[in-house]
């Protein structure tokens, strides 16, 4: 009977290559794991995940517990930003398909005789499956403020699971959209994202400013802080309630003490939400295969020489100078910069964000002129390598395809790296140019910190976007590649972050104290270097652009031993 019921949502084929792809995919990542050339990788890894583990159960015994109400808010909050998310990102980025399927499957499932239901079906398990997962490690920190752990788990699987059908349809919807009603859908997005954003920014901007001008937090964690509260409290609004209401259905169930009757039909709902859900993606499926199908028809009746003109019209203007090319992989860095050209949008849309919250304390009155540019300055290293780097992925990590192509080009190694990083590193850099200059129309700013400022954020980003490659190159993955593998490089790579920024702030606070000494001894034999803050600013510039340095030649050795590429790979 069970058998049965399960063959009625899966193909019975298809649930078997469903154990063995789990099976595959946790030996793979095992075997990966204990290979002898990734073994520092894997200690270091190791080391992180106790770390990590250590922190939870520390957590979970040693933590208060939250006010109900106040956990209520933020998972509501939580839930749905996290939903909201996809739509914004299909609106930056539209889909090549409405499932995104690896070549393997494409090679082999997709000719196979099952129906695109079926195939569908397939896909939502594989989901739902690292869905289990995210939903027990989420009840595990969560266990000291759940009445019933195994609800609270129930009501978070749920929860996670329509949020993962949300993603799926977003891009379902998208990739079946025309052109342009695809622009309308991007302009509606871009509208209402902008609209709340000012909302909420006017809202944490005003509070900020009636707060207390002696505090010595800084500016852009109590912008921050208001921020998060004036979203609490749009969550209570009522439109608010109205549009995070399937989430907070499944909140109330997560934090119930008692399975009374309105539990019960909180639970109905929750239930009957998932369902339509499901009904909803399987024919907006078929809708969007029809639709891409007809739209490919379409394009296959345009003139060969049409195309060609319209491609030609694109990049007529698009010279590769002689010189570049011989300057550290100039070919890679113009390729780069093509598709930040073709992908201008999304990139722009990325830089919004970061400009609006860094330039904030320069408009705050009661700060001084000092004040508002040490916070500015704080503002946007945090937010640029905060959001940036997820961003501008106009290097290695958007050619997860293309590594076998890279690897065959008649370039130094190093040299590709470079070429690879540069686009990046050169479109940050000229954004917090850009930052500067308005920080300097506005405030002005003193002749030293801006010296300071422009020779350290080069070196700053080329260090941060020399470590993103690394870590990709090191384990590679597709920029929406899902599965237990990446939710636990995920987890493992944002713990060595961590550790690796208070271990950067513990050697920062050391060569504060170092280089005040270090300038009193110099003073009588360079005068120059008696000022403690140019000897500290010159180490901590050596040190970033040693980083920097040293993640390049990492990266270029990683690059040059790689020996599997996902081009060849068929799992």
């Amino acid at each position: 009977m069970k058998s049965d019921s399960v063959s009625s949502f899966i193909h019975p084929a298809l649930l078997r290559l469903t154990h063995m792809r789990m099976r595959g995919r946790l030996s793979s990542m095992v075997a990966s794991f204990r290979q002898p050339r990734k073994l520092i990788v894997s200690i270091l890894g190791a080391v992180l995940a106790v770390v990590w583990l250590s922190n939870v159960v520390a957590s979970i015994l040693f933590r208060e517990q939250y006010d109900p109400e106040t956990l209520r808010l933020w998972m509501t909050l939580s839930l749905t930003v996290y939903a909201g998310w996809h739509f914004v990102r299909v609106s930056w980025q539209r889909p090549d398909a409405s499932i995104e399927w690896s070549q393997a499957e494409q090679n082999n499932l997709i000719p196979s005789p099952f129906t695109r239901k079926e195939l569908v079906q397939y896909r939502l398990a594989t989901v739902l499956g690292v869905t289990t997962l995210k939903a027990a490690i989420g009840v595990t920190l969560l266990l000291p403020d759940l009445p019933k752990p195994w609800l609270g788990f129930i009501a978070l699987w749920f929860a996670l699971a329509l949020v993962e059908l949300i993603r799926l349809i977003s891009d379902t919807v998208t990739t079946g959209m025309s052109t342009r009603t695809y622009r309308v859908f991007r302009a509606s997005v871009v509208f209402l994202v902008v609209c709340l954003g000012v909302k909420l920014s006017l809202g944490a901007l005003q509070q900020t400013q009636a707060g207390d001008p002696n505090s010595e937090i800084p500016i852009f964690f109590q912008f921050m802080k208001n921020f998060f509260s004036v979203a609490l409290a749009g969550i209570e609004s009522p439109l608010g309630q109205w549009v995070s209401a399937p989430f907070g259905w499944f909140v109330e169930l997560m934090t119930a003490s008692t399975l009374s009757s309105s539990i019960l039909l909180l639970t109905a709902a929750g239930i009957s939400t998932l369902i339509v859900s499901v009904w909803i993606l399987v024919r907006l499926d078929r809708w969007s295969e029809e639709a891409v199908r007809l739209r490919d028809k379409d394009l296959d009746r345009l003139q060969e020489s049409v195309l060609q003109e319209t491609l030609k019209h694109d990049l007529t203007h698009w010279k590769l100078p002689n010189h570049i090319v011989r300057l550290c992989g100039g070919a890679v860095v113009w390729r780069q910069m093509v598709g930040l050209y073709r992908y201008g949008t999304g990139a722009t849309l990325s830089l919004i964000p970061p400009a609006i919250l860094s330039v904030m304390p320069l408009f705050m009155t009661r700060l001084s002129d000092r004040l508002a540019i040490v916070n500015f300055l704080g503002g946007l290293v945090f937010y640029s390598f905060l959001l940036l780097p997820a961003a501008m992925k106009f290097d290695f990590r958007r050619d997860y395809s293309h590594l076998l192509l890279l690897k065959m080009l008649p370039i130094a190694p190093w040299k590709v790296v470079v070429g690879q990083l540069a686009t990046p590193v050169i479109i940050t850099t000229l954004f917090q140019y850009s930052m500067i200059a308005i920080a300097c129309a506005v405030r002005g700013m003193d002749p030293g910190v801006l010296i300071a400022a422009l020779l350290s954020f080069p070196a700053m980003n080329f260090a941060v976007y020399g470590w993103e490659n690394l870590m990709f190159l090191i384990f590679p993955q597709k920029l929406k590649q899902e599965g237990l593998e990446v939710f636990l490089r995920t987890t493992v790579i944002f713990t060595a972050k961590g550790i690796a920024f208070v271990v950067a702030f513990a050697l920062l606070f050391f060569w504060a104290l170092l280089s005040t000494e270090l300038a009193k001894s110099l003073q009588a034999t360079v005068p120059l270097l008696g000022d403690h803050r140019l000897v500290f600013g010159i180490g901590v510039w050596c040190a970033v652009s040693s980083v920097g340095v040293v993640m390049t030649y990492l990266a270029a050795r990683r690059f040059q031993s790689l020996d599997a590429f996902p081009e060849s790979q068929t799992q």
